[in-house]
């Protein structure tokens, strides 16, 4: 054959009696499957996301499991994976990735948010992996009760945070085969919930879309009538076009979960106090944002922060605790907030962008900086940063100054990353330092899907 390339052949065997050898399959082989609609296969699920069985039960795969509860467990997973599989079928999410982080979340329920989060990232790349994390996170909460007149609030609040038709799915696949009055209730609750997210068209897959979509061709057109400062161009938003924008989407979305908004004519009246000289400010670009920082000792926060530009300024507690005597001194804690809120307070009043560098670990501890954030109308950006425990633990015994191995335990611990919808939006840095994933912007997100 003339057009083999030299040395390509090998063997004088015709390939018509050469044996039969079956294609190998990847280890991400089970996500694709999963992906196409194909039965979801445990330990090859298990084996794609790097884990074992063991973390099924325990969330940590260096702790040891009975056999016997280790077996109920691995078969109570079954059963959850299985009804999740035909309850996203019947959901119309019976291919893609929303039907893969609706079996993962159904097999990984009884992990750890925030490590799941960062270890998925890895085989599952940022967007997806923190998507899985937070049906895990979320799914728990429709087992319970929650007052019916503020309901479908909630439910657009936590359509910003994940699919509502795969997170119903997901809270009720997890109560399969359980039995008792708990049991019941809860899912009494969960269908409850999702009669009445399906009466306001929420558990389609991205109920918000065509108002952000409508909201943002609506600005294009305003700025090619009017000539807008605060949005010279919605083609690759950047700067303070897109600071000024993904503000008036917060907004909108803030308003359509107080009923207060159906249409893109609405979300356009709404807006505009934030695109207008009703705020002048606003329109001059002057208005102070704020980078809330979040996440455990190591994971490469203040990195992130000196590689971030235009920053007027910056508040760190670990420098404030330097400027005391010693970064590792945890004696004055509360002074040292004190001192940093009041820092942040002065930094916002001035304008421009200001970068709080803290673990910031907990809502509660968020919450103070937030209420600085309010008081002067400053845009606020959450910039998660994710990365897996062992590489923290690694990091830690190499970085100038760490922290007792103790204490990042507790952090790790202790650590809940905000949801989307918490701030006006959300950056997730990855172990790279990157920005590798987005929420809450108006204009489509890095992985290419909308916001």
């Amino acid at each position: 054959a003339k057009w083999v390339r030299a040395g390509h052949v090998r063997t004088d065997t015709h390939w018509m009696y050469a044996p039969v050898v079956e294609n190998g399959l990847g280890p991400a082989a089970a996500l694709w499957a999963v992906r196409s609609g194909a039965g979801a296969d445990v330990p090859s699920l298990l084996a794609a996301v790097g884990m074992d069985e063991a973390e099924l039960l325990t969330g940590d795969s260096s702790e040891t499991v009975e056999s016997t509860v280790g077996s109920a467990v691995g078969s109570a997973v079954g059963s959850a994976v299985a009804e999740v599989s035909a309850r996203l079928d019947g959901l119309g999410r019976s291919s893609g990735d929303a039907r893969l982080a609706g079996v993962l979340a159904a097999l990984l329920h009884r992990g750890r948010r925030s490590r799941l989060a960062a270890r998925l990232a890895v085989p599952l790349g940022m967007p997806l992996a923190r998507r899985v994390a937070d049906l895990v996170g979320l799914h728990s909460g429709l087992h319970r009760a929650f007052p019916d007149e503020e309901r479908l609030g909630g439910l657009i609040r936590m359509a910003d945070a994940a699919d509502l038709g795969v997170l119903h799915a997901v809270a009720g696949a997890v109560l399969a085969g359980r039995t008792g009055t708990e049991a019941a209730e809860a899912r009494e609750q969960v269908e409850w919930s999702a009669l009445n997210a399906d009466d306001a068209g929420l558990l389609g897959p991205a109920p918000l879309e065509p108002l952000r979509v409508g909201l943002r061709d609506e600005f294009a057109a305003l700025d090619a009538l009017d000539g807008l400062d605060a949005l010279d161009s919605l083609d690759g938003l950047d700067g303070l076009d897109a600071d000024v924008a993904d503000r008036c989407w917060a907004e909108v979305r803030k308003y359509c979960a107080r009923g207060r908004i159906v249409s893109v004519e609405e979300a356009l009246a709404v807006s505009r106090r934030w695109r207008s000289g009703a705020f002048p400010r606003l329109k001059s670009g002057a208005f102070p944002r704020l980078i809330h920082l979040v996440g455990p000792s190591g994971s490469g926060k203040s990195a992130f922060a000196a590689g971030l530009r235009g920053v007027d300024a910056s508040v760190s507690l670990d420098d404030l605790r330097q400027a005391r005597g010693s970064r590792a001194d945890q004696r004055a804690n509360a002074e040292v907030l004190r001192q940093g809120l009041d820092r942040l307070d002065t930094a916002l009043a001035r304008g421009g962008t200001v970068v709080w560098d803290a673990t910031s670990l907990s809502r509660q501890q968020r919450s103070l900086v937030h209420a600085v954030a309010r008081r002067h109308d400053a845009l606020l950006t959450h910039a998660v940063v994710l990365v897996r425990e062992e590489e923290l633990a690694r990091r830690n015994t190499v970085r100038p100054h760490p922290v007792p191995p103790g204490v990042l335990a507790a952090q790790l611990r202790r650590f809940d990353p905000p949801y989307p919808g918490q701030a006006h939006r959300t950056w997730y840095v990855g172990a790279g330092g990157t920005v590798d994933d987005v929420a809450g912007v108006l204009e489509s997100t890095l992985d290419g899907e909308e916001a």
